[in-house]
């Protein structure tokens, strides 16, 4: 690697990085990181890619779409409970400029959040994309996961859903300005409220980024129970049925993607939750959704997004 190189990644990712985790004991800039896990405590990793033309479109703003990536990634911890602590980015760039505007997103994400960016890679590539590996810690035995609901578990719902998938359909219909674009443009991961919830005593939860529908399926088919769901109960329901009927409301709320909410259940009369969620319905005997507006069965015309489906 030239020292021109070297000086290019700094300029664009150690020089503004502005958390430095006291767990650290080998940072970024060496052949690989060290970290100390206090005890107590489980390291908990995740992974994520995101390519422009599939996650973002190709006139999107790099930066936004830089920052939107760590944020997804990030919302896998949300989802454990876990404390983010570092992160790894891994960024592929067409040219100078587009690595300059990553890494200007990546950072400004970390910082926003207080994670460390503990190392990475950067590599010329033909199309724009990022790797973000991101790590926690959480207290042992107590992550929350999608294998855990239980029949007769409430299921709520913490964000809202819909809104980003319309988003992203206004970009592509030329608008730049909408309550939808900004639901698409932003990514917040619930990390605080993922804490809080595993404190309260939740122990099922998963985000929220392929589409509700598809999703809670996820967590059927690992937890062996079924799950019905009220549509007129999820966040904002009126709001979007008020603003683009009923149908296109449908379809975005179950099946739209890109929400980043958080999906968990929880055993009926749990305190605590209502001021952060909105209860969507509950756990009963099976393994497949069910979604009822107004007690009438509806079904969107596809459940979630499939990168391998035709």
């Amino acid at each position: 690697m030239s020292s021109s190189e070297f000086d290019l990644i700094h300029a664009c990712f150690r020089k503004e990085a502005r958390i430095f985790s006291a767990l650290t004991q080998v940072g970024n800039g060496d052949d690989a990181s060290v970290h100390q896990v206090p005890e107590g405590q489980h390291l908990v990793v995740s992974t994520d890619t995101a390519v422009a033309g599939v996650h973002w479109p190709h006139d999107f703003p790099l930066a936004m779409a830089a920052d939107r990536a760590v944020c997804a990634a990030l919302s896998d911890l949300a989802a454990m409970g876990a404390k983010a602590h570092w992160a790894w980015v891994s960024v592929m760039a067409s040219d100078t400029k587009s690595l300059q505007s990553m890494g200007q997103g990546v950072t400004h994400a970390l910082n926003r959040y207080q994670v460390e960016l503990s190392g990475g890679d950067t590599v010329q590539s033909p199309l724009n994309a990022l790797t973000v590996t991101v790590s926690g810690l959480i207290p042992e035995k107590q992550a929350m996961q999608r294998n855990q609901a239980k029949v007769g578990d409430d299921v709520w719902l913490l964000g809202r859903v819909g809104f980003a998938s319309l988003g992203l359909k206004d970009w592509f219909s030329g608008v730049r300005e909408s309550d939808f674009l900004t639901s698409f443009q932003h990514i917040t991961p619930q990390l605080e409220h993922g804490e809080t919830l595993r404190d309260l005593g939740v122990r099922c939860c998963m985000d929220v980024s392929d589409g509700l529908w598809q999703d809670a399926e996820h967590l059927c088919q690992a937890s062996h129970v079924g799950i019905n769901i009220k549509l007129e109960s999820l966040p904002e329901w009126k709001n979007m049925l008020d603003a683009v009927g009923e149908e296109t409301a449908m379809q975005a709320m179950l099946s739209g993607g890109e929400d980043y909410a958080l999906l968990f259940t929880a055993a009926s009369g749990m305190s605590g939750l209502s001021s952060l969620a909105i209860n969507i319905g509950c756990c009963v005997e099976g393994n497949q959704v069910s979604v009822h507006l107004h007690d009438k069965p509806v079904m969107p015309k596809t459940r979630g997004f499939d990168h391998f489906k035709p």
